[in-house]
């Protein structure tokens, strides 16, 4: 890998990663606690909630990852300059990036469900 392609790729992980942090951060800031009392970083102690959290963090980081190596994809290709290799190359990452964004709806959905079936039946029933 090139120099610049390291610094792109750095600079692109950093700014990814900063930008899915923000709505934990402000949800956090929402937190008030009383006089003399530390606040809850978490804004709760729902297990429910908290691992609901981290599951949207990274499918969200994973969605942006999945994204920037479509555009990548796309990239590759416009600049093959009719390259055989440089436009198989391209594609194969457009292909791998569309089969990633169909791994992370399909792993969102069976772990809603999961998460369901689990947390409604640990609840009582009103």
């Amino acid at each position: 890998m090139k120099n610049w392609q390291k610094i792109v790729l750095s600079f692109s992980l950093i700014i990814i990663l900063s930008l899915t942090g923000i709505p934990v951060f402000a949800e956090a800031a929402s937190c008030t606690a009383g006089p003399g009392e530390l606040p809850n970083p978490l804004c709760t102690t729902d297990l429910s909630l908290i691992i609901g959290r981290i599951i949207r963090g990274v499918l969200n980081v994973l969605g942006i990852l999945a994204l920037v190596m479509f555009i990548w994809g796309g990239i590759q290709w416009m600049t093959s300059g009719g390259s055989e290799d440089k436009i198989r190359s391209g594609r194969d990452t457009m292909v791998w990036a569309a089969l990633g964004l169909a791994l992370i709806f399909a792993s969102y959905s069976i772990l809603n469900f999961v998460f369901s079936i689990i947390f409604r039946s640990v609840s009582p029933v009103p």
